[in-house]
């Protein structure tokens, strides 16, 4: 094995396994979390504003003050929602136990969730129900054809009835003949309301599946909230674990040190690429007026990996310029101190 695969699987798993192996699945999680908050606002969107369309008109341009009202006030529930998961569980997993305080926490959770929920899964069914639609276009089939329906045979009824029946026996026929017109005209209704009943409760079978699916469409969310909000904080917190543990060590003490005076070094940032470095006495001066616990040795050994690392260069006689910016140059350091 080549000893710079070496150092990216030592990197991977020994030093920093939480960190390398799960950042990638930690934020696609996290952002992946913000797009169920936006789905459970569109959802709820809709329950709240048919709740402010049925206030009585109280001043001008009422529905775009609810519209926006609406908008801003689920945004905000939303985001306190996500506040109050983050919290709860970096504070569960720093703990480890359960304690008063976590408890109301998490009975607080539990209530913006239970809201949550309750408000989307109410404006999912009022996006996809249609039963209102489906009853109102039914009764007007029935009704217009109904109507055709009885206009057709009302005329051939008053028809019959109009014609002279002298005869016993032409009054006999002609009242056969209208009752003959009745029964099929009752038929013909019953025939229509049955097959126009049967379409609509087909329609309203459908349109329940569809509130069945926007039901786990709505739970789907909520729980991709949940585990992204929560993984993030497993992630966050196991993290920085692992980088507490590094630095307890002498060899990563030793990179705390360098990293400080290497700002110090480079002025907070402020030299760049082909400015001359502060003089040893300067340095040493600048550092103790900084309180950093360092001694003369440090300082010399950190000029000397400078040196070492390329970061600065001695230029005619014992000057000595930056030949990399700070960013680059801390970069430098971690890696060299990581691997």
């Amino acid at each position: 094995m080549k000893i710079d695969k070496f150092n990216r699987l030592k990197l991977k798993l020994e030093v920093f396994k939480l960190e390398q192996n799960y950042m990638t699945l930690d934020r696609i999680l996290y952002y992946f979390s913000f797009l169920g908050n936006i789905f459970l606002i569109y959802f709820g969107y809709f329950f709240v504003k048919s709740v402010t369309n049925s206030i009585p008109a109280l001043f001008p341009f009422q529905d775009i003050f609810f519209t926006i009202f609406v908008g801003l006030f689920l945004t905000g529930y939303e985001l306190t929602k996500r506040f109050t998961l983050e919290q709860f569980f970096t504070t569960t997993l720093q703990v480890k136990r359960v304690t008063g305080g976590i408890f109301v926490a998490g009975m607080i959770c539990c209530f913006l969730i239970a809201g949550s929920f309750y408000l989307s899964i109410k404006g999912a069914h009022r996006l996809v129900d249609t039963s209102e639609t489906i009853v109102a276009k039914t009764d007007s089939t029935i009704s217009l054809q109904r109507d055709s329906i009885a206009k057709y045979y009302d005329n051939e009824i008053a028809y019959y009835r109009s014609q002279p029946g002298r005869k016993q026996a032409d009054r006999e026929s002609k009242s056969r003949k209208v009752d003959s017109l009745q029964q099929a005209k009752d038929v013909k209704i019953q025939q229509l309301e049955k097959k126009t009943e049967t379409k609509a409760s087909t329609a309203m079978d459908k349109n329940m599946e569809n509130s069945s699916a926007f039901l786990f469409i709505t739970i789907f969310l909520e729980m991709i909230v949940l585990i992204g909000v929560g993984f993030d904080a497993f992630y966050t917190l196991g993290s920085y674990e692992e980088t507490k543990k590094l630095l307890q060590t002498p060899k990563f003490k030793q990179l705390e040190l360098n990293l400080k005076l290497l700002k110090l070094y480079y002025q907070n940032g402020k030299k760049v690429v082909g400015d001359q470095t502060l003089s040893f006495n300067k340095f040493q001066s600048l550092v103790q007026t900084q309180k950093i616990d360092a001694s003369q040795k440090d300082l010399k050994t950190f000029i000397v990996l400078c040196q070492e690392l390329d970061i600065v260069k001695e230029f005619r006689g014992r000057k000595k310029e930056f030949m990399i910016t700070y960013q680059e140059a801390k970069d430098l350091l971690e890696n060299q101190e990581v691997i």
